[in-house]
């Protein structure tokens, strides 16, 4: 044979296997379903970055294959939960390898009392998810039998005194729940995603005590630092602190720097292409940008979508003029943000003056501008 059809050969059959062996990183997911579905077959499965997908369970089983590249989440829900509770509450499986997950689940109780078997992540979050399920409904407990009452409106005398006690036992609760599994889990990317994902409602001194259970090498994952940011940004994000500069790229791929606009008063809007709060406050937005952009004034729009593409696609449609840029770096961490919208003003000099989460016509923000600018 000739020595070039042979390496030739050689070079096409390890591409092929290459390619073969590329196919096969994915996850499988294996459901065993008991229980009267009541003809609701459905299980519906998306992650934050995907569209909503379903299977089907066919004779109490149902199956599953993702790719798998990273580390990711994947969340379900049933039509069962949509039919009959009239409702869902969306059940995130974390998925950190290849291989097969098992999950057992009884219908009427849903995914988050299911029994899963697989990679020590994903059993290990599970198990820390029921216990915090747990202690939520501890808590509701407890606002009962003191207050009475779980839930009421906004406008309800009750309802700053059962926020109040519902937050207070929340932060005690968890603690000793965080504090038992970062110690379990200091040397482990679990002990910092249950960190990142849920440590937020503790005190910002009690997530530094348990962040620095962490071990070094834990610490620089992308988890950890998405805690140490979060735990920067507690700090210095408050009414006076001098915001650090960061450069993040518009929509044509242009980088715009923080520090560009001093100078001016700054309104810093971080949302999302899925957030519909967001998206509502755009036409006041746009008339509040009319009126004051001829008078030191600038809105800098922060788009926190995981992925560009829903950003660039949705920026057409809302076509607000002024500056945008997606965080591709987490910046958002750096401000503590964990609800959208989330806005700060910042004044010329490149100190925050105020933060307001959520958005209202006649919130402080506005005020402040009006107070600023005048009416």
């Amino acid at each position: 044979m000739n020595f070039r059809v042979f390496f030739a050969t050689i070079i096409i059959i390890f591409a092929v296997f290459s390619a073969s062996a590329q196919e096969i990183k994915s996850v499988n997911i294996i459901g065993k379903v008991t229980g009267d579905t009541k003809g609701y077959q459905k299980i519906f499965y998306y992650s934050p970055s995907s569209a909503v997908a379903e299977a089907i369970i066919v004779d109490g089983t149902f199956n599953i294959t993702l790719p798998f590249t990273d580390t990711f989440t994947q969340l379900f829900y049933t039509e069962y939960e949509m039919k009959i509770n009239l409702g869902f509450r969306p059940f995130p499986l974390l998925i950190d390898g290849t291989g097969d997950i098992l999950i057992n689940l009884e219908i009427s109780q849903g995914f988050i009392k299911s029994v899963i078997t697989g990679p020590n992540t994903t059993v290990g979050f599970h198990s820390f998810l029921k216990q915090q399920n747990e202690i939520t409904a501890k808590v509701s407990n407890e606002i009962e039998r003191s207050l009475g009452r779980v839930w009421v409106p906004q406008n309800d005398p009750l309802y700053p005194k059962i926020n109040l006690l519902r937050d207070s036992l929340s932060k005690v609760y968890m603690r000793d729940l965080l504090s038992s599994c970062i110690s379990e889990n200091k040397e482990t990317f679990l002990g910092a995603y249950i960190l990142n994902s849920a440590g937020r409602q503790l005190t910002i001194t009690d997530l530094e005590e348990l962040y620095g259970l962490l071990s070094p090498q834990i610490q620089k994952t992308s988890e950890g630092e998405k805690v140490a940011a979060y735990i920067r940004g507690v700090k210095g994000a408050n009414s006076g602190s001098l915001v650090k500069n960061f450069v993040l790229n518009d929509q044509n791929g242009n980088p715009i720097s923080f520090d560009s606009f001093r100078g001016k008063y700054v309104w810093m809007d971080f949302w999302a292409s899925w957030c519909g709060p967001c998206k509502e406050a755009f036409p006041h937005m746009r008339e509040i940008y009319t009126k004051y952009k001829d008078k030191n004034f600038e809105i800098l729009g922060i788009s926190t979508d995981s992925k560009i593409e829903p950003w660039l696609k949705i920026l057409p449609q809302i076509n607000n003029p002024w500056p945008q840029v997606w965080d591709s770096k987490n910046i958002m961490s750096e401000f503590a943000v964990t609800a959208f919208p989330t806005s700060f003003l910042i004044d010329p000099a490149g100190k925050i003056i105020l933060k307001e989460v959520g958005f209202s016509q006649n919130g402080i923000l506005q005020k402040k501008l009006a107070e600023l600018f005048g009416k």
